[in-house]
């Protein structure tokens, strides 16, 4: 029934540009410079090419979520981001690293596949932090290494902060709600002369938590977060842009609150927000980090600097046995600080000629990403013990990337046609200090891509690409065996319609998509013979992902907005030779890649008088049946949420006061779930958050 329904939504959108395709491609072109020397309402310039460029001028499935949708919304969390746009399932580990899949690519565990970014710098340190003081989330599907390098196998999800303006101003923001929920915003910006402006942004969020600790009492998920950010703006000449920025974040919430689920024969689990542990679990997370960036223009070329430096330090302590026996539980090592350092300097030409290009070349250092590479591990009496065990995860890693990249569009009337090549070299080291033994792993890749489109219209186009991504292979610094995994590669093609028509009301999009996905990179668990399960990473063979999503944003009245999106995945094991545990998978279905999955969303504003606004909005998204694990045995049945806003304000903004309701019929669902963990049929799962209301106040100046 639902594919079906987008299968219509397809037919409209051909229905709605068949009398413009007939267009000559002259007049199109003519048109569509036209347009572009023109300013609209409502039109999305996003940076995903590192370059300004119309959302709709794109060839390739690009979502830009605004700072007001970020607002009306609700969204707060990479559970929110993910349920904007189709084909996706995104969400926050339990010890506060990202989940994320897109189009089937990508994995949950500690493989990556999709990167982060804050401002054009990829962020490895925190990427679940609160989403705040934002300009807009750029999500960008398919293989990005062409321009991002490694890392970025499934897609790219940008955060455009807010900078630096020449005008004064401030905003805040406070909420509470459901569970003792409370988030405060505020944020200044300061002009000093004429070249020289300041903003300065913090946030504090906390919540008592859903995940009742039946043994200890209080709730087990608690979490309290806050950070600051200043940023500082300098344009000394009409041609040179300065901009520096740092960030300072901590959070402070439970650890690895994993719930155990007694499973049904129908591989579904039983919804529980209850544990029983003896341990106070916690994760703590603090983090430094400092972006300088400058832009020169010199005419007809652009030199555009990015320099960053980051520093994470945790400190944790899991309860690994998740029941109140004093058995196992670990806390991190003495050497829990990360530090990562990028350079990219790049060279792109300026104008409006019909050829335009960019060059450039990128360094980065991480040093110990993986938060549990040094932990320590105490057995308590239930376990043999009580003995503590330092060390008991000892290793060290460094990871290095060097890049050269170049992209070049060429347009010819109504033709376009973009190439792109990344020569990317990745070095990777890992030292298991227990063994001891020291594995690299080193690879040179060459990422290409190539874009068509054509112009069938003002404001319409078709377009095709091709792009080859990869996830770097590294070694397994946890498990005792210090065994190192190669890297995995998806060739990504795709073809869609995009644009605007209807005087500009109505903005669509549609996509077929095929992924080859190679050398598939998945977690697993593993016991040691000391009896703890642990993770490790193996390559385990190939899939292949193809589908379609589509998209429209209609706006047939001032203040009425409605948008709406969809997608069909089919994502399968193709390799006769891939074992899972010595079993073979081919023709089973991926984890974590829903067949069907759909958005959609009504926002009405309605001015009363002339200095009262009241606002409405309904946010529904739809995930359908997916599984969890390769086997095919553990899976997520389908499910629907609902969110509620209604707010009442001034028409500039100035003033709103809100209420929110989130997850309206309470709808029961898993976040994460790993079957099988302890014995068959016993599952450690994460839930879903249960209904909410939240109520708000915000100012503007």
């Amino acid at each position: 029934m639902h594919v079906r329904k987008l299968i219509l939504t397809g037919s409209a959108l051909a229905a709605l540009v068949a009398p413009l395709m007939a267009a000559p491609s002259a007049h199109a072109q003519e048109a569509t410079e036209q347009a572009e020397e023109q300013s609209y309402p409502n039109e999305i310039v996003v940076m995903a090419r590192k370059r300004a460029e119309r959302l709709i001028d794109i060839p390739e499935t690009i979502a830009a979520i605004s700072a007001d949708t970020i607002k009306d919304a609700g969204i707060a969390s990479l559970e929110d981001v993910g349920r904007q746009t189709p084909n996706i399932v995104l969400n926050r580990r339990q010890d506060n690293e990202p989940n994320v899949v897109i189009r089937g690519v990508g994995g949950f565990g500690n493989t990556q596949g999709v990167g982060f970014y804050v401002d054009d710098v990829q962020n490895f340190t925190d990427q679940s932090a609160a989403i705040e003081d934002v300009e807009r989330i750029e999500i960008l599907k398919g293989p990005q290494g062409t321009l991002y390098g490694g890392s970025n196998i499934g897609g790219a999800i940008k955060y455009v902060l807010k900078r630096p303006t020449d005008t004064f101003g401030g905003e805040a923001r406070v909420e509470y709600g459901s569970f003792d929920t409370i988030n405060a915003f505020g944020a200044v910006n300061l002009p000093v002369g004429e070249t020289f402006a300041a903003r300065v942004s913090a946030y504090y969020n906390h919540t008592r938590g859903f995940v009742a600790n039946t043994f200890l009492g209080g709730y087990a998920d608690r979490s309290t977060e806050w950070g600051t950010r200043i940023a500082i703006g300098w344009q000394p000449t009409d041609n040179l842009d300065i901009q520096l920025s740092y960030r300072h974040n901590e959070l402070a919430n439970g650890g690895n609150v994993y719930t155990t689920a007694t499973e049904r024969p129908d591989g579904s689990a039983i919804y529980r927000r209850t544990i029983e542990l003896n341990t106070d679990v916690e994760n703590r997370k603090r983090v430094d980090g400092v972006i300088f960036s400058l832009a020169y223009d010199m005419g007809p070329v652009e030199l555009t600097n990015v320099t960053s430096y980051t520093r994470r330090k945790v400190n944790f302590a899991w309860d690994l046995d998740y029941s109140a026996a004093d058995a196992v539980v670990a806390f991190n090592g003495d050497r829990n600080t990360a530090k990562v350092f990028t350079q990219e300097l790049r060279l792109a030409s300026t104008g409006t000629s019909d050829f335009d290009w960019l060059v450039g070349a990128y360094y980065s250092s991480v040093a110990d990403r993986g938060i549990t590479n040094n932990a320590d591990l105490y057995l308590g009496p239930d376990a043999g013990g009580p003995v503590f065990i330092p060390d008991f995860n000892n290793g060290d890693s460094l990871e290095k990337q060097y890049a050269l990249f170049g992209t070049a569009n060429y347009r010819m009337g109504a033709f376009r046609i973009g190439a792109g090549v990344r020569v990317g070299r990745v070095e990777f080291k890992g030292t298991d200090n227990n063994i001891p033994i020291t594995v690299p792993v080193n690879e040179t890749v060459v990422l290409p891509k190539i874009t068509l489109s054509y112009d069938v219209a003002p404001d319409v186009m078709l377009y095709a690409n091709y792009a080859l991504g990869t996830e770097p292979g590294r070694v397994n610094l946890t498990s005792g065996t210090a065994g190192a995994y190669r890297s995995e590669k998806a060739s990504a093609f795709e073809a869609g319609i995009k644009g605007t028509t209807l005087d500009r009301t109505l903005t669509f999009e549609l996509a077929g998509y095929y992924i080859d996905y190679k050398r598939r990179q998945f977690e697993t668990q593993i016991v040691l013979p000391s009896g703890v399960i642990t993770e490790e990473v193996a390559n385990i063979g190939r899939s292949v992902s193809w589908g379609f999503e589509g998209g429209l944003t209609y706006r047939p009245i001032d203040g009425l907005t409605l948008s709406g999106s969809a997608g069909y995945l089919n994502s399968k094991w193709k390799d006769k030779n891939a074992l899972y545990y010595l079993q073979p998978v081919d023709g089973l279905t991926v984890p974590n890649a829903p067949e069907f999955t759909a958005n959609a969303s009504i926002d009405y504003k309605i001015l009363v008088g002339s200095d009262l606004e009241i606002g409405l909005r309904a946010d529904y998204n739809h995930v359908s049946k997916f599984f969890w694990n390769i086997r095919n045995t553990a899976n997520q049945p389908a499910y629907d949420l609902v969110n509620l806003r209604a707010s009442i304000g001034d028409p500039e903004g100035r003033w709103e006061f809100a209420v929110r309701a989130e997850n309206v019929f309470n709808q029961k669902y898993f976040n994460e779930l790993t079957a099988d963990v302890f014995t068959v049929g016993e599952a450690l799962a994460v839930p879903g958050a249960p209904a909410r209301v939240m109520a708000s106040l915000s100012f503007k100046m």
